[in-house]
């Protein structure tokens, strides 16, 4: 009797446990193939194959058309793009010329790459250029007070709505003065368990809000689509573990760039290409909307040792349901 029940103690812990499955390799022709319905792919002398949105409005930049909310890894983007998983997520953003705000591959997963700004009751955020890296027990934050990003990219809020669904964007003109009065708060932890957005902290915000905000857990689904919340969980889709893979991300940018130029000689459909003289038009861009310089580049870190936030929740789930449609420009009320 006593051998039976061991037997079926083990049965049953054999039951519970999760079972390991293989995660898909984060590649360029991951990117590739699940964001060529949704854009193009523009080859910038800088950085590579990039990709550029298509059907967004004139006025459009990163990071607007969503909302944020607090979990294990800090202030998290929940997009209402069905390509927001990788581009708000993974890579950087950056402003072409002659496109307008393209998408760079990058190959670690974060809950947002953007700076921030806070004081004065307002809180503004910004897409981080391309060259801030992911790399292993490091801690970044800003050189100086800035990373180089020019006023057109930045978006404020007043500080009370962080942590609500729907924003009521401050006019652009009025970009310059919010700037000015308030500070640059970008943290990032960079650990084996993730990027930890931790410069802007939930507290700031509740002392402002007036309000308790709730941590959302974070699951990951194994479906492409639109990030969806379901009480106080989000499903975001990601074809690799949201814990990193590596160990510096500049190291593997380089070996893809590579791999980018091989891929299309290979006989995939090649983008256009305005540095070899490729015949496809040029959108036309509003000159009020593009940035007065453009990013500086290269950020410094400094070591650390690695911090101990809150563990990841991963799991798979179904495909989310589609959001509601997009709605008009910032600056305007909503």
């Amino acid at each position: 009797m006593k051998k039976l029940l061991l037997a079926a103690l083990f049965a049953s812990t054999m039951l519970i446990v999760p079972q390991k499955t293989n995660a898909q390799e984060l590649s360029f022709g991951v990117f590739y193939s699940s964001l060529s319905p949704y854009g193009r792919w523009i080859n910038n002398n800088a950085y590579g194959m990039c990709w550029q949105p298509v059907g967004v409005p004139t006025w459009w930049r990163p990071y607007t058309y969503g909302h944020w909310v607090w979990t294990d890894y800090g202030w998290t983007w929940v997009s209402n793009y069905p390509w927001g998983w990788a581009t708000f997520h993974y890579g950087r953003w950056t402003y072409d010329p002659a496109y307008g705000w393209i998408w760079v591959p990058g190959y670690v997963w974060a809950p947002a790459w953007v700076e921030w700004r806070w004081g004065g009751g307002y809180a503004g955020w910004a897409p981080i250029p391309p060259g801030f890296h992911f790399r292993l027990d490091a801690v970044m934050g800003p050189e100086g007070d800035d990373f180089g990003v020019a006023i057109g990219g930045w978006t404020f809020i007043r500080a009370n709505e962080m942590g609500l669904a729907r924003y009521r964007f401050m006019q652009r003109r009025e970009i310059p003065h919010f700037f000015g009065n308030t500070r640059n708060v970008t943290r990032f932890n960079f650990t084996a368990r993730g990027v930890f957005s931790v410069g802007l902290s939930r507290e700031q915000v509740e002392r402002v809000a007036r309000r308790r905000i709730e941590t959302v857990n974070i699951y990951r689904s194994s479906d492409p689509g639109r990030e969806r919340i379901e009480g106080n969980r989000i499903h975001i889709y990601s074809p690799a573990p949201f814990r990193p893979q590596i160990r510096n991300e500049q190291e593997v940018i380089q070996r893809e760039r590579v791999i980018q130029r091989s891929y299309f000689r290979q006989g995939h459909p090649a983008p256009p290409d305005r540095i070899r003289g490729g015949r496809e038009q040029v959108q036309p861009r509003n000159e009020r909307d593009a940035p007065a310089v453009r990013p500086r580049g290269e950020v410094k870190a400094r070591q650390r040792e690695e911090v101990k936030p809150g563990k990841n929740k991963d799991a798979h789930e179904k495909a989310p349901q589609d959001r509601p449609r997009e709605r008009k420009g910032p600056g305007r009320g909503r």
